[in-house]
């Protein structure tokens, strides 16, 4: 039976007809094999996107303001805050949002806030923020920030720093954190060669780092070979 809040938010989205009409019962059960324990209703990413833009091109940020309860509505809200330009509302709204991920999915979209890249200084408090937390996705929230807006010459100290800070006892988060060194190795080789061998970070995100490196196409045989010889 559900639970009063969870028929409110049944009854709102039947109201406001956002949703619901877009619904795919087949993708619905491919997208919770993709993304388990997720209260997925079903709808592609096209969709979400449109009903993003739509939104705040009518200056409808309601869903901001909302409690989120489905997948699609965290989706549309971090989608939303890529078309919003008011950078204190993104920052504010991003802040907020950041304790209600629960899957890499949700977690990944901000990856489309581009608004980030062009603010970083502004943006950083965040992962200052989050940094230092436990929680498996706030952890990932902070390495994605770094992959997805802070890959440059001029943060790669800091990057490595937080690389060395951050909890990774989740899956998600090694992942995270393997997905990152693994970009500032294609980027940023000579640097990243010389922080990796030392680097203070647990044996299963080191290990897999080097599998995605070794992995890739832009990377050499020769540096390949190398960073096998490394593995833990």
């Amino acid at each position: 039976m559900l639970g009063i809040g969870k028929r409110i938010i049944l009854m709102d989205m039947k109201k406001n007809n956002i949703f619901d009409k877009y619904i795919d019962k087949d993708y619905k059960v491919f997208q919770d094999k993709l993304i388990p324990n997720s209260n997925i209703l079903g709808i592609r990413m096209p969709k979400l996107k449109e009903i993003a833009k739509e939104l705040v091109k009518n200056n409808d940020l309601s869903l901001l303001d909302s409690d989120l309860y489905y997948h699609e509505e965290k989706i549309t809200y971090m989608l939303m805050l890529s078309n919003i330009k008011d950078i204190n509302i993104v920052h504010d709204k991003l802040d907020l949002m950041v304790p209600k991920i629960d899957n890499w999915a949700v977690c990944d979209s901000l990856m489309n806030i581009k608004i980030i890249r062009k603010n970083r200084d502004y943006f950083y408090d965040l992962i200052e923020k989050y940094r230092y937390s436990k929680k498996e996705f706030e952890v990932r929230f902070v390495l994605i920030m770094l992959f997805s807006h802070y890959m440059d010459e001029s943060y790669l100290d800091t990057i490595f720093d937080v690389i060395e800070s951050v909890n990774t006892d989740n899956y998600y988060s090694k992942m995270g954190l393997a997905w990152l060194l693994c970009e500032c190795f294609i980027k940023y080789r000579d640097y990243t060669l010389k922080r990796f061998k030392d680097l203070k970070i647990d044996n299963f995100s080191f290990n897999k780092a080097i599998d995605k490196i070794r992995d890739s196409y832009r990377v050499s045989d020769i540096d390949k070979s190398y960073l096998k010889s490394l593995k833990r």
